[in-house]
């Protein structure tokens, strides 16, 4: 579990495909010096398991799927990768609850600047409609962010100065490719509403 407020940008320093599978090689953030085999990293918002690590580097390995279903095919030595340590209990919850399992990949369609802000437009399929809220959280490359505007058919970001510093979504530019994880909270719900509809029924069945 992730809060999507980013630690550290890193750098991939190897790519290696075996066995159906690609293993990368990070370069590993000073913050990230107790970080162990086996604990989970955030990379551009794909939960991934540190499976070897050095004081320099740490490797993760990605699944078939997971290529599939995210930007990471398209990662090459020296991509700019957002990274976050997994959440511990006690810890603040500044952003909002990420899981790092991506839902699909969002292309950045227009980028404006309103009022020294920039904001960044993606159109969303229509089937995604429901999982979207105006002021919702939604998680980009990683990153924890509020939906600025709701669309029909886009939704933009805005984008501070703190999140331009420290993330790489600063680096995108117009037909650039993201991963998407929409905010769980609403995933549950709608799961919920489909497989049993929230009627006054319900509500009295719940005490309500």
């Amino acid at each position: 579990m992730f809060t999507g407020i980013i630690e550290a940008v890193g750098p991939i320093i190897s790519l290696n495909d075996r066995g159906g599978k690609r293993y990368l090689k990070l370069q590993r953030p000073p913050s990230f010096e107790h970080i162990t085999e086996g604990n989970s990293i955030a990379c551009d918002g794909i939960c991934l398991t540190v499976i070897s690590l050095d004081k320099s580097s740490f490797e993760v390995e990605l699944m078939a799927e997971t290529l599939k279903k995210s930007t990471a095919a398209s990662w090459k030595i020296g991509s700019k990768i957002n990274l976050e340590r997994a959440l511990r209990v006690g810890d603040r919850l500044d952003g909002h609850w990420v899981q790092g399992h991506v839902d699909s990949v969002l292309t950045l369609k227009q980028i404006r600047t309103i009022d020294q802000t920039p904001y960044h437009y993606f159109n969303y399929p229509k089937e995604d409609a429901e999982l979207l809220v105006p002021q919702g959280s939604i998680c980009l490359n990683g990153v924890s962010l509020t939906l600025a505007e709701l669309n029909p058919t886009s939704f933009a970001v805005a984008l501070i100065g703190h999140t331009l510093q420290n993330s790489n979504l600063s680096l995108l530019s117009v037909g650039a490719k993201v991963n998407v994880e929409y905010d769980i909270l609403g995933k549950y719900i709608l799961r919920k509403q489909q497989l049993k509809p929230i009627s006054e029924e319900w509500l009295h069945e719940q005490g309500f």
